[in-house]
């Protein structure tokens, strides 16, 4: 079975559209674009949310599933994966007191947990000022998901839709899977998906702990989980670092496929005792 690709930066990330049948590539490509160019709209809206400090305001499917996926995956964690996340960097640098919000003058610090305070009711989304959403760290997940089954779907051909740490596949694999890299390993995807989520990366970005703003005390650096379904690959390998020490035996109930990257000893760290 003969696999073709395509490879391009998109925002600094790498995208990646490969199929089992050359012909479906171009269609296969735009199909990706197509989503990207989506995602922006969908950026878009949320913005115009945002700058309407808590009133509903109508908006596009994309925007509505995505901001769906994330509330669903911060209920089913407990809040350990948290579109709101954002305001526990501002408690973190603003401690107790009062800090400039968009759509407002000022607005008080939010308390941690607070998500249950976005209200998505059918097409209209509300978002209070001191709460901005971030929705990337199941967004690109459910994109990559749902490009590659739609590849599929329409073209008959197996399909593999990467965007930076989030690649999902769809239809028919080729012989002995696909190759896909994850911190520094090479693992073959036959179905489902495969998210890495880092703890901390030296540019400030990677997993935050809601409860700190900071990045979470976990035992790993970084966690590599195979799914069927993106979005839950990245639920689960996001709330696992949250989770810290308990993540670990945590995550190894959830009867996913999982690859961790042990966090380098720092100076004054001690050896465990044998």
């Amino acid at each position: 079975m003969a696999v073709e690709e395509v490879r391009w930066a998109y925002r600094g990330r790498a995208a990646r559209v490969a199929v089992t049948d050359p012909d479906a590539l171009p269609q296969a490509r735009r199909t990706l674009v197509r989503s990207l160019a989506g995602l922006r709209r969908a950026e878009d809206e949320l913005a115009r949310a945002h700058r309407a400090a808590g009133r509903p305001v109508p908006v596009g499917p994309l925007l509505r599933d995505l901001v769906a996926v994330a509330l669903g995956a911060a209920e089913a964690t407990g809040g350990d994966v948290d579109p709101t996340v954002g305001a526990a960097r501002l408690r973190r640098a603003y401690g107790r007191g009062r800090w400039p919000v968009c759509g407002a003058s000022v607005g008080p610090v939010e308390p941690p947990g607070n998500w249950r305070a976005v209200r998505l009711r059918g097409d209209l989304l509300a978002v209070p000022a001191t709460l901005p959403l971030a929705l990337a760290g199941t967004a690109t997940a459910y994109l990559v998901q749902r490009a590659a089954e739609r590849i599929a779907a329409r073209t008959g051909a197996g399909a593999l839709v990467g965007l930076g740490t989030r690649t999902a596949v769809a239809g028919p694999a080729p012989a002995g899977g696909w190759p896909v890299a994850a911190e520094g390993r090479v693992l073959r995807l036959t179905g489902g998906a495969l998210v890495t989520a880092d703890g901390w990366r030296p540019d400030g970005g990677g997993v935050l702990d809601p409860r700190t703003g900071g990045p979470p005390a976990s035992p790993w650096r970084a966690v590599t989980v195979a799914a069927p379904d993106a979005a839950r690959a990245a639920m689960l390998a996001i709330a696992a670092l949250v989770r810290g020490a308990t993540g670990p035996a945590w995550l190894a109930g959830q009867g996913v496929a999982v690859w961790p990257t042990p966090r380098a000893p720092v100076l004054g760290d001690r050896p465990a005792r044998r």
